[in-house]
């Protein structure tokens, strides 16, 4: 019975209410005005359904996420970790601002790699937008609080770029004398991020996080339930492909 409810409920609320709808119009337009307005109808309510339901949004990101898996054993002199969001004047255990979701990824992932093996930390990102906070800076202060020294973390807090990620970086790494650096960041962001690494001549270890999309799992009907998390998953695959084609 669940599983009827959310499939209801992908129908009632967008993406999936504008199925039925624009089946609605189609249905209405075609049989009473024009064939061919109704056939573009019930075509547009195709493309929105495929364009919404999981199965292509997750196929689209995950061809992206399984480029690159973390190594079996870790080799490297520096940590870099690229930032990925932050929200600012929210307030936080530590002050205010807070993290996005895959950016805190990120963070965790570094502490806990840090943990295992310490190693000098480059965290790279700055403030994108005039209405956003400081990424480097948050996820800086966010590491020590998690148990990093403060004295192991190297920031690059100018970034707004992934392009400017690796340029940024490329100058830390010189200044430390760094040849061997493991890049941390999400799954879906690290074959762009190796791109630019390697415009900059710099050889990263990926080590990628924050996956998006289960693994394993096989056909699921949830896979073909339209939500605007599917769409988002799609756009973000979408925008990592034209970054790719950047030169």
């Amino acid at each position: 019975m669940i599983y009827v409810l959310k499939l209801i409920y992908s129908f009632m609320m967008p993406p999936g209410c504008f199925v039925p709808l624009l089946l609605l119009i189609g249905w209405w337009l075609y049989a009473r005005v024009r064939h061919s307005a109704g056939i573009v109808l019930f075509a547009s309510a195709f493309l929105v359904y495929l364009l919404s339901i999981p199965l292509v949004g997750e196929t689209a990101l995950q061809s992206i996420e399984n480029r690159y898996s973390p190594p079996a054993v870790l080799q490297g002199d520096v940590y870099v970790m690229l930032t990925g969001g932050a929200v600012s004047g929210t307030p936080d255990v530590s002050g205010t601002g807070h993290l996005s979701g895959s950016t805190l990824h990120r963070v965790v992932a570094v502490a806990e790699l840090y943990a295992a093996r310490p190693l000098p930390i480059i965290v790279s990102g700055g403030q994108v937008y005039a209405d956003t906070a400081n990424e480097g800076q948050l996820a800086r202060s966010k590491l020590i609080a998690l148990g990093v020294p403060a004295e192991a973390i190297r920031l690059d807090d100018r970034s707004r770029t992934t392009q400017e990620n690796a340029q940024y970086s490329k100058q830390l790494l010189d200044e430390g004398g760094w040849k061997r650096p493991i890049l941390v960041t999400s799954a879906f962001h690290m074959p762009r991020s190796v791109k630019h690494f390697a415009a900059q001549h710099v050889q990263v270890v990926p080590y990628p996080v924050d996956y998006k999309i289960s693994r394993g799992t096989g056909w699921t009907g949830r896979l073909w339930i339209p939500t605007s998390a599917a769409m988002d998953d799609l756009s973000l695959a979408l925008k990592e492909y034209l970054g790719l084609l950047q030169k």
